[in-house]
């Protein structure tokens, strides 16, 4: 269920989204690690003292630039689902899932490092839960709308988090193995997606 697409792409406009864009497209190219306020400063055009005056830390706008592509998700989304059948709903998000696996691609590999990131770091960690909850509180809504109803359940948010798991364990394998098989795992996925709306008990 991949995310948007960053505004974090964006070369031009405020210094702070000047900053957002560069630090993604250093991580997308370079990796976390070779991402410092140096390199993040050199990519944006801009002197490093302007990242701390606008980010205490690389991983702070970093998080900035997936809150944007968050918000740009979710926004999508919403669109979608009011204009899509009950009967409809889990095949036109896997549908529009499918048709942003290239384009997000460089987001997972930001989203995936930073995850692995937060691991050690509590402030990081507590920004990456709020944005892992509102997706999955999305993909819920996805399941409810399957019913014809707005408001995810118990049994909905919890097959989402589980659908959004075996999806990020999907981008990274394909991430890591551009030969993965990432079509037939998307088949996969939506079928089991289809057949938990069904019968949540399955879960």
């Amino acid at each position: 269920m991949p995310e948007p697409e960053a505004s974090a792409a964006v070369a031009t406009g405020s210094t702070r989204d000047r900053l957002v864009g560069a630090a993604f497209r250093v991580v997308a190219r370079d990796g976390l690690e070779a991402a410092s306020v140096k390199v993040i400063a050199a990519e944006a055009g801009v002197t490093p003292g302007l990242v701390h005056y606008h980010f205490a830390t690389k991983e702070a706008v970093l998080a900035a630039a997936l809150e944007q592509g968050l918000a740009d998700y979710l926004a999508r989304n919403q669109a979608r689902r009011a204009v899509t059948p009950p009967h409809r709903q889990i095949e036109a998000f896997f549908a529009a899932s499918r048709a942003a696996i290239q384009p997000d691609r460089d987001f997972f590999k930001v989203r995936l490092a930073l995850a692995a990131k937060a691991m050690t770091d509590a402030d990081l960690a507590g920004q990456m839960a709020a944005i892992n909850h509102a997706a999955i509180d999305e993909v819920g809504r996805v399941f409810a709308a399957a019913r014809g109803q707005d408001d995810p359940s118990p049994d909905d948010l919890a097959l989402a988090a589980t659908l959004k798991a075996a999806f990020d364990g999907v981008m990274l394998a394909w991430i890591n193995d551009p030969a993965f098989p990432i079509a037939t795992a998307g088949d996969v996925l939506e079928r089991a997606a289809s057949a938990w709306a069904q019968e949540p008990r399955l879960l």
